[in-house]
């Protein structure tokens, strides 16, 4: 994209298809997503994401291995982009 690695969001649901993500409970589920936007707002990228979540019609895809997730792109700069994968 920009000379460097990209880093994307795959924000998956509690229940898909009827199938539990990761997440015993859905408080443990929220509690994640909390997090997820603590660190979004550390990078500035919360407004970045919120856009582009309002912008798509795609959603995720039950009965697919693996599954179809929609990818969001994080508007990073490089040095950001080192801090979080090193």
């Amino acid at each position: 994209a920009y000379g460097f690695r990209s880093v994307y969001l795959n924000i998956m649901p509690f229940r898909l298809g009827g199938k539990r993500f990761r997440h015993e409970t859905e408080l443990d589920y929220l509690c994640h997503l909390q997090a997820v936007v603590e660190i979004l707002q550390k990078y500035d990228q919360l407004d970045f994401v919120l856009a582009q979540l309002d912008e798509t019609t795609k959603k995720p895809r039950a009965g697919t291995s693996p599954l179809i997730a929609v990818p969001l792109r994080l508007d990073l700069t490089e040095e950001q982009v080192n801090q979080i994968m090193g």
